[in-house]
């Protein structure tokens, strides 16, 4: 849900993963709990939000960064880049998810007037981390809460602690993180939802994203090394290897701890090549498609109604179009389609326009001081 731009250049790439980040929640969401072939059920979909959240953490820790650098060339104060920062994120965020939820409120869907207050207050995650439980059509919004949650503290982190220091508070939330996952793992084992929805929780994720992003500024000669397509294969097939390991022999504690550590890490090195435009051949292909990257531009759209479709079709549209479907991946495809016309719409009436007004909140309004 994050920008990009970097440097005014487009990484065409990024849009592309989200994509396959958004399309692998839709069909976990949609699809996967109908299927019983067992490679098909073990395949992690879910861990589409996982690199939603890697891929937050780079493009969020690279805005910072290099702005920060800028806004220190040309002695700008700090609060002046937290001000454009925050304001460029609330016109980002706010109107589709508030919209959404007022319109949910008016119309009094489902459970919306109980959970209202954890909704408006992006804290939801927290909600379900206290109670275990699953909150309907509104489950998704958990991953949103946490990336509002991330953008409290993250900015602030980044740019009044000294640029010296950085990588050492990046590396000290993603252990934080993991040390908390085996905490709650072993002394709230019926908390599973904590240890995946509490905000702390993520932080491996969106910090290790964070991490690939410090390197690409002050550790060129060692993201060189790691920007090559021998590490992404290599990261693949690793992931994949343990991940079926795990969903074989049921070991719990690879589930919880060491099977998304391994995904996200595998997502910091496909974002990193990514970032550069380097995939090439039928990977170039697919990431670069025109569908595929208009789709990534309004993944927020799409996460954001994804899974009221399911819910609209079966009670209300089905029977005003007289249309009764019976084969779940026609049932998955139509989802998709009602989908994205909605984001699309989302995106040009409200949105896009909305978007624009960024230009007013620009980062650095002294591009031609010398």
């Amino acid at each position: 849900m994050s920008d990009t731009k970097q440097d005014n250049a487009y990484i065409i790439q990024l849009d592309g993963l989200r994509f396959i980040a958004i399309l692998s929640v839709m069909v976990g969401h949609w699809l996967q709990w109908q299927i019983n072939q067992p490679i098909v059920r073990g395949f992690p979909f879910g861990n589409g939000v996982t690199l939603f959240f890697v891929l937050s953490g780079y493009l969020i820790t690279d805005i910072l960064l290099k702005n920060k650098i800028k806004y220190i060339e040309f002695s700008l104060p700090k609060i002046a880049l937290l001000k454009s920062f925050y304001m460029r994120r609330v016109l980002r965020i706010f109107p589709l998810y508030f919209a959404t939820i007022l319109f949910l409120f008016l119309i009094s869907y489902k459970n919306t007037r109980e959970l209202f207050p954890w909704l408006i207050t992006f804290t939801s995650n927290i909600y379900q981390s206290i109670h275990n439980t699953f909150i309907g059509d509104f489950n998704h919004f958990w991953s949103l809460a946490v990336e509002e949650q991330f953008y409290l503290f993250w900015p602030w982190l980044i740019i009044l602690i000294p640029t010296k220091h950085t990588e050492k508070i990046i590396i000290g939330l993603i252990a934080l993180s993991i040390l908390t996952k085996i905490y709650l793992f072993v002394y709230h084992p019926d908390k599973w939802m904590a240890n995946s929805y509490f905000t702390l929780s993520c932080m491996h994720a969106l910090g290790i994203g964070a991490l690939i992003s410090y390197w690409n500024i002050y550790r060129p000669n060692l993201i060189i090394y790691f920007t090559k397509f021998n590490w992404v294969y290599v990261s693949v097939i690793a992931y994949f290897s343990i991940h079926y390991f795990e969903y074989y022999h049921k070991i719990n504690w690879v589930h919880e701890i060491v099977d998304n550590l391994l995904f996200a890490i595998m997502s910091a090195i496909v974002i990193n090549y990514a970032s550069k435009n380097k995939f090439e051949g039928v990977m170039k292909y697919i990431l670069e498609n025109k569908f595929v990257v208009y789709s990534g531009k309004i993944s927020y759209g799409l996460y954001v109604f994804h899974l009221f479709v399911p819910n609209f079709f079966w009670g209300y549209l089905s029977s005003k179009i007289g249309l009764d479907v019976t084969n779940k991946y026609t049932a998955c495809v139509l989802f998709y389609i009602i989908t994205f016309v909605l984001a699309h719409v989302s995106w040009v009436v409200m949105e896009n326009p909305i978007n624009n007004l960024k230009r007013y909140f620009p980062y650095l309004k002294a591009q031609n001081k010398v």
